[in-house]
């Protein structure tokens, strides 16, 4: 697809209804899952006075469903229309959400109610993100992916930006727990969206097909680990991901704890991170259509897996916000934004239609499986360690994440 036909795409998706009311729905679902990753460790570590091990337990717990859910959350998924799957576990998490500052207002909040509310939202994630990411391409024309990928992506970073900008401001004038108050809020207008939305998807099997759940289960291991592009996309994303939970456990303990600086500052770092993912989200389409998917990917890598050896070199206040948002802004660029619009735009490119739901199952099983292993790690690491040193070891460990993908398999993705 050209850049003038990418543009083209890009126009039309403004005009379409249901793509809007999706697209629109997103933003808030994913301010809300912003919100609830910045509120619930300052939650923990201004009431509740966790330590670092219990920070990492809290992310662990979070993404645990990511690891033992994706592959049956697929077969699911696989047979019944995805909207309605968004909306229930939107209406459901506004309710999970709500549950935690009227505890704290009623001084009943405890370390295991955040750890159930963690795990459950992280398991209801699951569910939606799948049925989202395996509803779009039934929802636009193939020659719009990259774009609505692209929007769907901007969406992710507005909310990096807004997400710890409100509950920053929140958190720093009524307590960390009335960020979540907003949060809940957000939930709701996700689901009130989508049922706005006229479009209908058609059942692929009827319900009295039998299944054979065995082949189902090994269909969707194979559109991953034998399709060599998404193979590849996998290993990388599940060794990265390992690494930034090392750095998002030890930057707060180190940022907050050992410089003492604010929950303010942190949002302010995290404000600029998603400033950057904006800019790569939007520039993601046009690098692509100009140099083709497998060089954009590589080159949104040097920026994101470069980018956080900024973070331990400097120790005083000020310039530890001034570097830690630079390391944020590029990070953003890079790899939370150019790099997922482009892999997941492959992915879907490449991937049979009827195994979409089940290739972003076995996706999600790799790419977010190694986040509770690296969440524990990262906490045990601190408490051992220290934030710092914590910071100058994880940076390799993104390093490493480039070694799948740096080959001619990925180098030869040009269009698709």
């Amino acid at each position: 697809m050209t850049t003038t036909s990418a543009e083209k795409s890009s126009r039309s998706l403004f005009r379409h209804r249901d793509f809007r009311l999706f697209w629109s729905g997103d933003l808030a679902s994913q301010l809300g899952s912003e919100m609830t990753l910045f509120a619930l460790p300052l939650v923990m570590v201004g009431t509740l006075h966790a330590s670092g091990t219990q920070i990492g337990l809290l992310e662990a717990l979070y993404t645990l469903p990511f690891f033992a859910l994706p592959l049956f959350v697929g077969v699911w998924q696989e047979r019944r229309p995805r909207r309605p799957v968004m909306i229930t576990t939107d209406l459901a998490r506004c309710v999970l959400v709500v549950t935690v500052p009227l505890a704290a207002v009623l001084d009943r909040l405890s370390l295991a109610h955040v750890y159930l509310v963690a795990v459950l939202i992280g398991a209801l994630s699951v569910v939606y993100d799948i049925a989202a990411k395996s509803y779009l391409p039934r929802l636009v024309a193939p020659d719009q992916l990259g774009s609505a990928n692209s929007k769907l992506t901007t969406d992710q970073a507005v909310s990096a930006t807004m997400g710890p900008a409100a509950g920053g401001w929140l958190a720093g004038a009524f307590g960390a727990a009335s960020a979540l108050f907003l949060d809940s809020l957000t939930y709701l207008i996700s689901a009130v969206t989508l049922i706005r939305v006229r479009h209908r998807e058609e059942v692929v099997e009827p319900p009295t097909v039998k299944r054979d759940l065995r082949r189902e289960l090994v269909d969707g291991l194979r559109s991953v680990f034998g399709n060599p592009p998404v193979r590849a996309i996998a290993l990388h994303a599940a060794i990265y991901n390992a690494g930034g939970s090392l750095i998002n456990v030890a930057f707060l303990i180190h940022f907050i704890r050992d410089l003492g600086m604010g929950t303010f500052a942190f949002g302010i770092v995290t404000v600029i991170g998603g400033v950057g993912a904006i800019i790569g989200a939007v520039g993601a389409p046009a690098l692509f259509n100009r140099i083709g998917y497998g060089p954009s990917l590589l080159i949104a890598l040097a920026f994101s897996t470069n980018a956080y050896f900024l973070l331990p070199v400097f120790t005083g206040s000020d310039t530890a916000v001034f570097w830690s948002a630079a390391a944020g802004f590029f990070f953003g660029f890079g790899g939370s934004a150019a790099g997922s619009v482009i892999a997941v735009t492959v992915r879907q490119k490449v991937t049979p239609p009827e195994l979409h739901a089940r290739m972003n199952a076995t996706y999600r099983l790799m790419n977010f499986g190694t986040i509770p292993i690296g969440a524990v790690v990262a906490g045990v690491m601190v408490d051992a360690l220290g934030g710092r040193t914590t910071l100058w070891i994880a940076p390799f460990v993104l390093l490493a994440s480039v070694l799948p993908v740096a080959n001619r398999t990925i180098w030869n993705l040009r269009k698709l």
